[in-house]
């Protein structure tokens, strides 16, 4: 059982400890807080292989060993782990060449609103268009899906996923936009009783 005291700590202090100390306690908690999320997201970058997401899950927590020096005291935790993360489905891209080159025009200063189509997030609690959903995510390129998938799954900010992908809020919330609308225009006329209700009408 994780000490008490430990469980108490901050995401930032554990990782404080592990660089400063090499807590094997504290970095327990840490694997302990962020494994079975990291993994759902592995999963859903790497097309649901889950032997390759596991080996990706167990290789990232090496890498916080690794490149514990690297981690700037205070800095966001979250942040420095899903930076590392996505480095690494980046490199499996293009280790494989399955990133595809999608063809769009991006003005971000066009996009003002940080959460454009909103009911395409609460829809996502439906389990059916859920799966739906992530079906259609295999088709946008890396950084299209890691945005989406950093926004509407992780829920974080736009500015803490810009920081994580090294690029201006514009484009996190273009790239955003781009997604949500082609998912809007791919489930526009999609409902669960589709077929009945046109049977009602006939």
């Amino acid at each position: 059982m994780r000490n008490l005291f430990i469980k108490q700590l901050s995401d930032e202090t554990l990782m404080g400890r592990v660089k400063e100390q090499s807590d094997t306690p504290a970095f327990e908690e840490l694997y302990a807080r962020y494994s079975k999320r990291l993994l759902i997201y592995f999963l859903r970058m790497l097309g649901g292989d889950e032997a390759k997401s596991q080996d990706f899950l167990q290789d990232l927590f090496l890498k916080i060993i690794e490149k514990r020096y690297q981690y700037r005291d205070g800095a966001r935790f979250s942040s420095w782990l899903y930076t590392i993360a996505g480095n690494m489905c980046k490199n499996e891209y293009r280790s494989q060449q399955v990133r595809r080159i999608v063809e769009r025009s991006e003005n971000p200063d066009t996009f003002a609103a940080e959460t454009p189509h909103r009911e395409i997030h609460s829809e996502l609690d439906q389990h059916s268009l859920r799966n739906r959903v992530l079906q259609k995510l295999e088709k946008f390129d890396f950084h299209q899906r890691s945005a989406f998938l950093l926004r509407y799954q992780e829920q974080l900010s736009i500015r803490e996923i810009s920081a994580i992908m090294n690029c201006a809020e514009g484009t996190t919330k273009s790239r955003l936009f781009y997604v949500t609308r082609k998912l809007g225009k791919a489930f526009q006329s999609w409902h669960p009783n589709k077929n009945e209700v046109k049977t009602n009408d006939a």
